[in-house]
């Protein structure tokens, strides 16, 4: 229980905190439209993992919500962006059946585009990587999409963490995937989201070298379609509807700032404390020394 209370207090400080994101960054679009500026266009890709058949009448409020406060773009389209429009790309990891059986309906009624990421030797499998698994599309649920709103992407061959394993491994989940999935599904696969949302500078090499136009994490920043690396929100159709609305706006994008700030607090801590240790070792050392003459 205390657990759980714990988790709850995060979700309401990050929802506070992106609130407070939210209201600066609109005082100041309003000031520089104001002032005769557009402010630049922005674009928010969001990522699900799994819309449950219970759950399918909160994906869909989503989805109306996502209507009413942005532009729908495909992640692999070239989009030209209108100065001061809000963009949202949608896409979905693992390729879990309730995408085709819950996700995929809602999708199509609202003429939605969306990116798939395959883990290609899981098709037609139980899979889940945080303990719950849940049943994989098949190859043939895979053909069968509409090519027209659903664009498919790898997401390695088996899931790893890709940081934790040697790079020759690495390199054949990342540019394997991609052509197991193409000769199964006779189409090119240009995107690549990254398992966990592992990665570094050298898995972004290798993707590159494998030939994909671009490559998704989980860091919830704004998405420029000029640059490979692109950052994603994740989202639940258990959302809070407030909680929903700030991840679609973008608000959540503090997010990898307080990443890097714990990162860098945490090195320093292990710094002073690892210095400590060897100041309260030292007189030992000495006073050792000067018993032995």
């Amino acid at each position: 229980m205390e657990s759980s209370n714990q988790g709850a207090w995060k979700r309401v400080l990050k929802c506070g905190i992106s609130l407070g994101v939210f209201a600066a960054s609109t005082t100041w679009r309003f000031f520089s439209r104001l002032l005769g500026s557009t402010p630049r266009a922005n674009c928010v890709i969001l990522y699900y993992h799994s819309v449950p058949a219970e759950q399918r009448t909160k994906f869909a409020e989503q989805l109306d919500v996502i209507l009413q406060c942005a532009r729908p773009v495909a992640l692999n389209a070239q989009t030209a962006f209108v100065p001061g429009e809000h963009c949202v790309a949608i896409t979905f990891d693992d390729a879990f059946q309730n995408f085709a059986d819950e996700a995929l309906p809602e999708l199509e009624k609202r003429r939605l585009p969306s990116t798939v990421f395959v883990i290609a030797e899981a098709l037609n499998k139980a899979f889940g990587p945080a303990g719950s698994t849940e049943q994989v599309m098949s190859l043939e649920q895979l053909r069968a999409l509409p090519r027209e709103l659903v664009t498919l992407g790898s997401h390695t061959l088996t899931h790893p963490m890709l940081t934790r394993v040697a790079e020759q491994d690495a390199r054949r989940e990342i540019a394997l995937s991609k052509a197991t999935l193409e000769a199964m599904l006779d189409s090119q696969i240009v995107l690549f989201s990254f398992p966990f949302g592992d990665f570094n500078e050298r898995l972004v090499e290798l993707c590159q070298e494998a030939g994909y136009q671009h490559v998704v994490t989980t860091l919830p920043t704004f998405a420029n379609f000029n640059e490979f690396v692109l950052g994603r929100v994740r989202v639940d159709p258990t959302d809070w509807p407030l909680e929903f609305r700030l991840k679609l706006a973008g608000a959540y994008r503090w997010l990898p700032l307080a990443f890097d700030l714990k990162s860098r607090v945490y090195r320093l801590v292990r710094a002073v404390l690892r210095a400590r240790r060897q100041n309260l070792e030292a007189p030992k050392s000495v006073i050792h020394e000067s018993s032995g003459r």
